[in-house]
């Protein structure tokens, strides 16, 4: 067969393993090369994959398609694609310039604004301790989005600690709000375990395992309307919480708020200290305390003494009155019959510990909350303050143990001032992701918070990923349909 005859302009395109091929009258080149067949028991020409389009006017023109297809090819044998988490990091980000953190940390700590983001992207998103924070930046684009090109060190990453502990006026004065008097404050106390020797906030002290080991005291202020985090203090492990709650708050900047203690701190000596300290205060007595009166609860659902909290209607007696002290008494009727039905049911399971006589005794006090105060709030109010301990439980939790694992062996009391100053900075964060789950609504009856936690909406955040193919080549990955619903809900977007 004669070869057809192409024109000098075409075939100054052929080189070796190509073939041309005229279709409709227009000049392609196409990838070829020699096959052994089998059957045939020679070898056949095999045509590949089109190259491109060759004309007389502009020669040879590459498919697109192809160089997509060679970009990709190229990557992957190169190993220079990289994926970056990018969703949780964009969040954070925007989230820090939109409600001023941002330029707040620029002003106070000009040369380690970016170190401390850094820091606090990896506690926030992952929760890590001191170790593992170097893997983690590597891991995000929290790098390039804050324009961050230092690459840190363990032995960096320690020493920058230790500067950001020095700056403890900067720490203070970053911390110190305004505008806060008479704000309703929640105190929080957590004894936190030392190893290190040099370290004068070490004191062998009181702590729930009864072991009197060396510890520093963690004492922490919330906003007890907006749960914000106020304000921190670290305390030797020798110093009683209360003697230092007055100092606390005067150093913080708020001179009248009311302290509102967990279930664990009635005692006659504890309020009576706190008065001496002249401190309002909102404090749960144990249902089984003497000064309670059940009897006052027997017709409470027949009074207009009730309030809606949070999808759930209580009752409350009225306010029994002391010498300087209020005790006001709530009834939960739905944890009423939940509190009545599981003890049933244990008298049922664990008879040797349950029995009808006893439940005959505790009835009377099942779903019932009982708080003494020395405020000027009504009934409502104090039952409000006090419910919002739980939700400051839980940012606590979000990061208490990595708290505890990093700061028991760190050496140096700067690096420790540091370490507690990154996680009040993320706890900030933490509180700005749980008000939106809290606030915002998930249907007719419920806010998200009832179906997602904390965690569920960073993970979801975290799976938004950004694809490097090279310099300046990159993709955004797309949102699977759970996580663009819910950041939809949230009024997230992530571009």
């Amino acid at each position: 067969m004669k070869e057809t005859k192409h024109p000098e302009w075409a075939l100054k395109h052929k080189r070796s393993g190509t073939e041309l091929k005229v279709i409709n009258g227009r000049y392609y080149l196409y990838d070829v090369k020699s096959v052994y067949d089998k059957t045939l028991k020679r070898s056949k020409k095999v045509s590949g994959g089109i190259l491109g389009s060759i004309t007389e006017e502009e020669g040879f023109k590459p498919s697109e398609k192809r160089l997509l297809k060679e970009k990709s090819n190229k990557s992957y044998l190169d190993k220079s694609i990289m994926s970056f988490e990018y969703g949780y990091a964009k969040w954070l980000l925007t989230t820090m310039e939109e409600n001023g953190m941002l330029n707040d940390l620029k002003e106070h700590f000009p040369s380690l604004w970016q170190f401390i983001i850094g820091m606090i992207y990896c506690r926030t998103a992952y929760r890590s301790p001191l170790k593992n924070i170097p893997f983690y930046l590597s891991q995000s684009s929290i790098m390039e989005l804050i324009d961050w090109k230092e690459k840190l060190s363990d032995q960096k990453l320690s020493d920058a600690l230790f500067q950001l502990g020095k700056q403890t006026r900067a720490i203070h004065d970053f911390m110190k709000p305004t505008n806060h008097n008479g704000k309703t404050i929640l105190m929080d106390a957590t004894d936190i375990a030392l190893q290190s020797n040099n370290i004068s906030l070490a004191q062998k002290g009181y702590n729930a395992n009864m072991d009197f080991q060396p510890q520093f005291v963690l004492l922490y202020l919330y906003d007890a309307q907006s749960l914000s985090p106020v304000y921190y203090r670290l305390l030797p492990g020798n110093i009683r919480e209360i003697s230092a709650m007055k100092n606390t708050i005067r150093m913080a900047g708020m001179e009248a708020c009311t302290f509102i203690a967990d279930k664990g701190f009635f005692s006659e000596g504890n309020i009576t200290e706190l008065e001496g300290l002249d401190m309002k205060y909102i404090i749960p007595l144990r249902r089984d305390n003497k000064q309670l009166d059940y009897s006052k609860l027997e017709k409470i659902e027949q009074t207009n003494n009730y309030f809606e909290h949070e999808g759930r209607f209580v009752f409350y007696a009225e306010t029994q009155k002391q010498e300087h002290r209020n005790i006001d008494l709530f009834l939960d009727g739905k944890l009423k019959e939940q509190e009545k039905s599981d003890y049933l049911t244990r008298i049922r399971t664990v008879p040797e510990s349950y029995s009808k006589d006893k439940f005959n005794e505790k009835v009377k006090s099942m779903g019932t909350l009982a708080l003494m105060h020395n405020t000027n709030f009504a009934s409502e109010k104090v039952y409000a303050e006090y419910k919002n301990r739980g939700a400051i439980e839980q940012l606590f939790d979000h990061l208490k143990n990595t708290i505890d694992a990093s700061s028991s062996n760190m050496q140096r009391e700067e690096s420790l001032n540091g370490w507690m100053f990154i996680n009040h900075l993320s706890m900030k964060i933490i509180y700005q992701l749980f008000m939106i789950l809290k606030t915002t609504p998930m249907n007719k009856k419920q806010m998200l918070n009832h179906k997602y936690s904390i965690n569920d909406s960073i993970q979801y955040l975290k799976s938004i990923q950004k694809i490097q193919f090279g310099k300046n080549e990159y993709v955004i990955t797309e949102q699977n349909k759970t996580t663009k619903t819910l950041l939809e809900k949230m009024n997230i977007s992530i571009t």
